[in-house]
């Protein structure tokens, strides 16, 4: 049974993941690297919300 898709731990995301895709970070879920680190570097981080 495939485990259900989670949502982006990033506060202005409100995209969801897919477990296999995530990145994981102080335990929590981001859709990619530039969420989990807090978009320090000017990177969008996906295509799915319109938070960068």
């Amino acid at each position: 049974m495939p485990i259900a898709n989670q949502q982006c731990a990033c506060e202005p995301c409100g995209c969801s993941v897919s477990p296999e895709r995530a990145v994981e970070k102080d335990g929590k879920i981001y859709c990619s690297q530039p969420c989990a680190d807090g978009h320090a570097g000017e990177e969008q981080c996906c295509s799915s919300c319109d938070c960068c």
